[in-house]
């Protein structure tokens, strides 16, 4: 079947499920079937109109600083470039070793980066109002930010706890001896639990309420479970998989499954803003990929259409049919009404206008 062909009479025709999520309504059977021309090609000297190289240097990643709508990326050695309405300006030299991954923290002031992974994990902080680097106490395994304010919880070799990197103050949160676990604040007293993903360990999602010290399970044994978690809304974006096939979802603020999704994508490849969530979908997954170990040792690259969905009407909107450029997109974000995407393709920063 012609995918071209197929995106233009099946878009218009949306199947959708009604589930109320903070007053939305979510989808389901949204595509029925992704196909792809094979992707091993160069990319073009050209970019269609609508989409802009922000940079002609790799990144590591990116964040925005919602303050002054400035970007700030990392490029391979670590170093700390600035992206403003003057151009790059380089804003720290330090390098760093081994860059795993980072998070910014609600207003982008401060940016939390994990490296010298996976020999001999630490994490430090960015500020961008500085422009100085701050290292957080040894043995951290993991680490999240407040979604309301710049705290951070992470977790040590005794346990849990919170970090104020204006008072320099540290608080117990709870005794834990589980090392290798991915943290999500995802309100102020709710915190989500879970391993690392890997399609070969089935891991569980645990719930912890941060007043009372309530630790209950929410979904046990899913092989491959990743969630990100989106603080501008009311839930994350969660794959698993099921007889080792991937299934994307929806889950909420109490961790319960809400939808799984018709499509599949992975949750670093989905930003959901406010009510309407934006997506690179790949139009092709081989079978024998096994998701997500083979998206983290870069095994497998996508070639991807970029979607907006509408959470309250389930209508979607092409934004980039990539047909003259192979995009494989993740961490999207917004900034100056624009979609920002890292290509991993090229390792670049991407702008996609969506006038």
């Amino acid at each position: 079947m012609n995918w071209k062909k197929y995106l233009k009479t099946g878009l218009g025709i949306l199947i959708t499920l009604g589930i109320l999520v903070g007053g939305y309504f979510l989808w389901q059977n949204l595509f029925k079937k992704l196909i792809s021309p094979d992707t091993e090609n160069t990319q073009p000297t050209e970019l269609p109109q609508k989409l802009k190289l922000l940079s002609n240097n790799e990144i590591s990643d990116y964040w925005v600083n919602r303050v002054n709508n400035f970007i700030y990326y990392l490029n391979p050695l670590g170093q700390v470039i600035k992206i403003g309405s003057g151009g790059e300006e380089l804003v720290n030299s330090q390098t760093i070793n081994k860059f795993n991954n980072l998070k910014a923290s609600n207003s982008g002031v401060l940016a939390l980066v994990k490296l010298n992974y996976p020999d001999a994990i630490s994490f430090s902080i960015f500020n961008t109002a500085t422009n100085n680097w701050q290292a957080l106490p040894p043995n951290i395994s993991a680490a999240d930010w407040s979604p309301t304010n710049q705290e951070i919880i992470y977790l040590d070799d005794k346990g849990l706890k919170i970090f104020n990197p204006d008072t320099q103050k540290t608080r117990d949160v709870l005794k834990l001896t589980q090392k290798d676990l991915v943290l999500n604040w995802v309100s102020g007293d709710t915190l989500l639990l879970y391993e690392t993903p890997s399609a070969d360990t089935p891991s569980s999602l645990w719930s912890l309420n941060l007043s009372t010290k309530s630790l209950v399970p929410v979904t046990k044994n899913q092989s491959g479970l990743w969630i990100k978690w989106y603080p501008n809304g009311e839930f994350g974006i969660k794959n698993h998989n099921e007889n080792r096939s991937p299934v994307t979802g929806i889950i909420n603020k109490a961790g319960d499954d809400l939808t799984n999704l018709s499509f599949i994508t992975l949750p670093s490849k989905c930003l959901v803003e406010k009510e309407k969530i934006y997506c690179a979908i790949p139009k092709l997954i081989k079978e024998g990929v096994l998701l997500p170990d083979d998206y983290f040792k870069k095994s497998v690259y996508f070639d991807d259409n970029l979607y907006e969905i509408n959470l309250a009407t389930a209508a979607s909107k092409l934004l980039l049919e990539n047909s003259d450029i192979i995009i494989d997109a993740e961490h999207l974000e917004f900034a100056g009404g624009k979609l920002l995407f890292k290509n991993r393709y090229d390792n670049k920063l991407y702008s996609l206008s969506l006038e």
